[in-house]
């Protein structure tokens, strides 16, 4: 009677449990091949889902206009129009156009682009960039710098920063996004912000639906750990 009792909750155990154990299975072998299945940088693009992990930036996005192209922040990244350009930003502090070449200013930092996007050159303190930059501005095809310490004609052809205690310039300011190139850029932002590898792993240890998914695998762990116990029982007592 006692067997038979036993046999059958580890039957009923198992059979509730067994959807579990194929997906860890399942997931653990999709997860040790993260690389090659491109798990990592592969994204999700489901609204739900991105909401569910409420993939948004921290702020609104802020937009300069230069030359009729925008350079905007959204979060850490920074895009170019509609394309992302760097994704390590804190602070962008503006965009000037001198001689076709774009000219993007951020945390310490200058970066120049083409007119189609292209990096060509990443200038930091140790090209001469000043620390505490304020501002970039253009003034007769002159690139200055307003930085904690003064303000800065630049010579990017030779790297050269000749210091003055004051200069006017056409400063970079923030311009009103359109709406469309707004929504257009937060779906880039939002289509980036989660990888399926992200989702697997917390769908392997129940974090996906918080603190309660975490004591769902819990439970079946313990389950499973029922099943096996009743198992050697069954076994041994048959022996």
């Amino acid at each position: 009677m006692k067997f038979l009792f036993i046999q059958k909750w580890h039957k009923k155990i198992g059979v509730y449990t067994a959807l579990f154990v194929i997906f860890l299975a399942i997931s653990g072998i999709a997860l040790n091949h993260t690389e090659k299945l491109k798990l990592n940088t592969t994204y999700i693009k489901m609204d739900w889902l991105l909401d569910l992990y409420q993939i948004s930036p921290a702020s609104e996005p802020i937009g300069y206009l230069s030359s009729n192209n925008w350079v905007i922040q959204v979060g850490e990244r920074v895009y170019f129009n509609n394309k992302e350009i760097i994704n390590d930003v804190n602070k962008l502090i503006g965009v000037v156009n001198v001689n076709d070449i774009y000219v993007i200013a951020y945390d310490g930092k200058l970066v120049l682009l083409t007119n189609d996007a292209e990096i060509l050159e990443s200038l930091g303190s140790a090209e001469g960039v000043p620390s505490g930059m304020k501002a970039i501005g253009y003034d007769n095809q002159n690139i200055i710098i307003q930085s904690a310490h003064g303000y800065y004609q630049v010579n990017l052809d030779i790297l050269e920063w000749n210091e003055h205690e004051f200069l006017e310039a056409n400063w970079s300011s923030a311009s009103e996004i359109t709406e469309s190139l707004k929504n257009n850029v937060l779906k880039q932002y939002r289509g980036t912000g989660l990888p399926i590898e992200r989702v697997l792993l917390d769908l392997h240890s129940g974090r996906i639906v918080g603190v309660w998914g975490i004591y769902l695998v819990d439970l079946v762990a313990v389950l499973f750990i029922i099943i096996a116990i009743t198992g050697i029982w069954m076994w041994w007592y048959k022996k």
